[in-house]
């Protein structure tokens, strides 16, 4: 995973906020890994960035005209990969806890293996045309 976040309720609102930044005003965006890691720093983010500090880092916003190409954007073959390693029977164990919230702190299901690798297609699969949001 190129950017690994924490997975704590609060860090990923911490994540959420920074995000917002970066949306609100392009010129805050990190154009280097070190860049990045001081501002999740900053904001309390705790995660790992992959790569030395003098990594490129580029930020990209979606087009959105309605003459502009219709974009789906995927993660590659090695990403999807690598999620999809991580997936195992029981409850599902992919998700962010925030999603919990959501969900009244209901206890999450334990899913087959088959149900599983299913779930995270489907994520896959949202996220890929939601847009991320």
């Amino acid at each position: 995973m190129r950017v690994a976040i924490v997975n704590d309720n609060q860090n990923w609102l911490n994540w959420g906020k920074l995000v917002q930044i970066w949306i609100a005003d392009a010129g805050q965006r990190p154009v280097t890994v070190g860049h990045l890691k001081d501002q999740m720093r900053t904001h309390n983010v705790q995660g790992t960035v992959a790569g030395p500090d003098n990594r490129t880092v580029q930020i990209r916003s979606y087009i959105n005209g309605p003459s502009d190409p219709l974009m789906i954007m995927l993660p590659n073959k090695q990403m999807a990969d690598d999620r999809l390693a991580t997936v195992r029977p029981g409850p599902y164990n992919v998700m962010p806890l925030f999603y919990d919230i959501a969900f009244g702190g209901a206890p999450r299901v334990s899913l087959s293996q088959q149900e599983a690798l299913d779930f995270a297609y489907r994520r896959i699969g949202e996220y890929s045309v939601n847009e991320c949001c």
